[in-house]
């Protein structure tokens, strides 16, 4: 068994594919094994990925008989490696060759971390750093879209306190990089993946947040790319809620699951009373979009005080 395994799920990925898979062969730390699930691709990504294979013994090629949405393609990829640590790899993004082993020093050295994020640099389709425009207050494509400012110097996923981890999660979390770092497998087999909604991939945060820090490096080891065909990028929110659920599902739906999901989460782990409120009151601020769907439930939340710190309330 190595002790890296990643997962790479990809659908018609072959714009950027080889140069993906390039940056991961080329890691310095090679104790690994790649294993690329396509989601039944129609352009030449099967092709690409049959000849790596071919070339390299750590590269396992699976091809789904039907598109099984983006969600599960991404799960789907964890039971079927076998490893201490597990990352997930974008079709689309880069590493610098020592990003694994920066991460594995760090997981190797310090129990408490949970997962290990270098800094990340967008990039744009030429793999040039996105620039920033002053106007948008952000990172702008050559599409015109506006990216958040990274790294998002987001400390608070570094702090000792699983409540404050979670509220930096739900409060100052936007590009859900993270997803992308190197993970305790032992602590991804206690979320419950990446949800089959839009922003599931928050949520599994949230529910790593509760389980341990997160380690968040200074030097700039991953390369996300923003493009027009990227599915961060896609035209609505019916086209992104479908990547991740393989179906189209109505906004109101997806919302409702999302906050559920997201509530859910301070249940699943040993937290106190008050943890447990700071936890429920940082949904209740991350949810006023969601007001008028979940009226007074919401300001409930925002607005209780407990007063006996001495009682922890029955799980769900």
């Amino acid at each position: 068994m190595k002790k890296v395994a990643i997962g790479l799920p990809v659908y018609n990925g072959d714009n950027y594919l080889a140069v993906a898979i390039d940056s991961i062969l080329a890691q310095s730390n090679g104790d690994f094994d790649l294993l690329i699930s396509d989601n039944a691709s129609t352009d030449g990504t099967e092709d690409i990925c049959r000849a790596y294979a071919k070339k390299d013994s750590r590269i396992r090629y699976i091809r789904q008989a039907q598109n099984v949405g983006g969600t599960a393609n991404f799960n789907l990829t964890v039971p079927l490696t076998d490893s201490l640590y597990f990352k997930w790899a974008a079709h689309d993004d880069l590493l610098a060759p020592g990003f694994l082993a920066a991460c594995v020093d760090v997981l190797d050295r310090d129990p408490t971390v949970v997962l290990a994020s270098p800094a990340t640099m967008l990039i744009d389709e030429a793999g040039l750093p996105l620039p920033y425009s002053v106007k948008l207050g952000g990172m702008v494509d050559r599409s015109g879209a506006c990216w958040p400012m990274m790294p998002e110097k987001n400390d608070g996923l570094m702090a000792s306190d699983p409540a404050v981890r979670f509220e930096a999660v739900m409060l100052n979390t936007r590009m859900c990089v993270e997803m992308f770092s190197l993970m305790r497998r032992s602590m991804i087999k206690r979320t419950s993946l990446i949800r089959p909604f839009r922003m599931g991939d928050k949520v599994m945060l949230a529910e790593m947040s509760l389980l341990g820090r997160f380690w968040l490096g200074e030097e700039t080891l991953f390369f996300r790319r923003c493009h027009a065909k990227a599915a961060t990028s896609a035209a609505s929110d019916a086209d992104r809620a479908e990547w991740f659920s393989g179906r189209p599902d109505a906004k109101f739906a997806q919302r409702i699951r999302l906050l559920l999901a997201y509530c859910r989460a301070p249940y699943t782990a040993e937290l106190t009373v008050r943890q447990r409120y700071t936890c429920l009151r940082a949904i209740a601020l991350r949810a006023k979009p969601l007001r008028r769907l979940t009226g007074a439930v919401v300001e409930t939340i925002q607005h209780f005080t407990p007063a006996d710190t001495s009682y922890t309330p029955p799980r769900p």
